[in-house]
């Protein structure tokens, strides 16, 4: 669960026209790499790594709710 000041960044982010779909995708594919490789490692995870990824996962999933239309086309 994000606080609230997390939760405002995430919203910031999700609302953003600067930061595109595959800006998400690509940045969620780098933290995952490399929180992979720090465990293949056997070394700490920073939390603010995963703190990040919580945001920047919330923040694509709020974006493609916006996107979501359940009518497309006018169909009812």
């Amino acid at each position: 669960m994000l606080n609230e000041e997390a939760k405002a960044l995430s919203n910031s982010l999700a609302h953003s026209h600067e930061i595109s779909d595959y800006d998400f995708w690509r940045a969620l594919k780098s933290i995952e790499d490399e929180l992979y490789w720090l465990q293949r490692k056997h070394r700490p995870i920073p939390i603010d790594l995963i703190y990040v990824r919580a945001i920047v996962r919330s923040a694509r999933q709020k974006r493609l709710c916006l996107d979501y239309d359940p009518s497309p086309f006018g169909a009812i």
